[in-house]
């Protein structure tokens, strides 16, 4: 009677060990399955469906990745990346002044304007809207960005290759 005491004692040992072996054997699983999935995706962002890694130190809106493929046009890229930004709007234009695509009704004026001022060298003016040249194929194009808060250097650089990503997936 004792042995079998023992007995149930020891195999209550062992079965807590390989649960808890199994255990830990799926929560590694789980973790190879999402780095790779990473390295397949280019790296930088998640697979989606999966929650994103926050990064400490970067502002949040810098670490979500915008995807092109999911939008259906050109004005629709250039919205999602305004949401992602926090722009009250969002034009290019070609650096003649012509309009390639914009968030604003009546983008063509502004397309022009903001185009002679940033050959001018100017990248702000009076009103706010801050002025970047993202280099296509070639050409400058420039970006008019109309932000809620004034963008950091960092900042600018994301919406500068968010916008390059769109211009190579739509034009």
């Amino acid at each position: 009677m004792v042995l079998t005491g023992t007995a149930e004692v020891l195999l209550g040992i062992i079965t807590v060990t390989v649960v808890a072996g199994f255990a830990g054997i799926l929560y590694f699983l789980s973790r190879i399955d999402r780095a790779l999935a990473r390295q397949h995706h280019g790296g930088t962002s998640s697979p989606p469906g999966s929650p994103e890694e926050p990064v400490p130190g970067e502002p949040a809106r810098l670490r979500t990745a915008l995807n092109p493929q999911t939008t259906g046009s050109l004005e629709e890229s250039l919205g999602a990346i305004g949401e992602k930004y926090s722009l009250a709007s969002f034009t290019l234009a070609t650096a003649d002044g012509l309009l390639i695509g914009s968030t604003r009704p009546g983008g063509e004026d502004e397309a022009a304007r903001y185009s002679h001022l940033y050959t001018q060298g100017r990248l702000q003016d009076e009103t706010g809207a801050e002025l970047l040249g993202i280099p296509y194929r070639g050409e400058t194009v420039v970006g008019i960005a109309r932000p809620s808060e004034h963008l950091s250097t960092e900042e600018m650089r994301a919406l500068e290759e968010d916008t390059r990503d769109a211009l190579r997936h739509w034009v």
